[in-house]
């Protein structure tokens, strides 16, 4: 994993992923310097995640989609964007819970848990990859309304939990895994085409080693 954190980007599409990590770096300075401990908590975590996947075997579209997520997300909370925007909590869980589950989906995919195509070489359904993907997008929702319910209740009241605003967070959630899983499936597919010696029956932590 060090080895994969420490490696010089193979194309433009990896330095663009590494200079939004390069934001995440900047945005949790600014917040150290011109903000409280619970904002430079949050960026300190916007950051531990944007370092995380950048050990993952992820498309580089996905890998920068999923880091400006991450800020545009946590600079919105700081800004408090969620309260002065009606719509735009909802648009932030659509993003952020697809390009989330994406990673996810990586990480399992890293561990060999999950694959796009078994070591037979038996093609797998379509619709394999993209509920993988919705399934991970509603479960870390789902994980993800439980802390704001905590946060409501033990840390901050002003936290916006309610029914409503539940499940409008995860049918958008489930919207927004729903859309990445489809496009991740048609990129693997792509991928398949391009190079069918990797994706088959080589495991994706192995193609992100050579």
């Amino acid at each position: 994993m060090i080895d994969a954190l420490l490696r010089r980007p193979a194309s433009g599409a990896e330095v663009v992923s590494d200079a939004v990590r390069l934001l995440g770096a900047a945005s949790l300075l600014a917040a150290l310097l011109l903000y409280g401990p619970v904002e430079s908590a949050l960026f300190a975590l916007v950051l531990m995640g944007l370092l995380v996947s950048r050990c993952l075997p992820a498309a580089p579209l996905f890998d920068s989609l999923y880091g400006l997520t991450l800020l545009v997300a946590a600079w919105s909370s700081v800004l408090d964007l969620y309260a002065s925007i009606s719509w735009w909590d909802l648009a932030v869980h659509f993003a952020a819970t697809g390009t989330i589950a994406v990673m996810a989906w990586y990480l399992l995919a890293g561990f060999g848990v999950v694959t796009c195509r078994p070591s037979s070489g038996r093609i797998l359904p379509a619709v394999a990859v993209p509920a993988v993907v919705v399934s991970l997008g509603l479960a870390l929702s789902v994980l993800w309304e439980f802390g704001e319910w905590w946060g409501h209740t033990y840390v901050d009241d002003t936290i916006n939990v309610g029914y409503q605003d539940t499940m409008g967070d995860l049918a958008a959630a489930g919207l927004g895994a729903l859309l990445s899983g489809v496009l991740l499936a048609r990129l693997l597919r792509r991928e398949q085409e391009t190079a069918p010696g990797l994706a088959s029956g080589a495991p994706l932590q192995r193609r992100f080693q050579r």
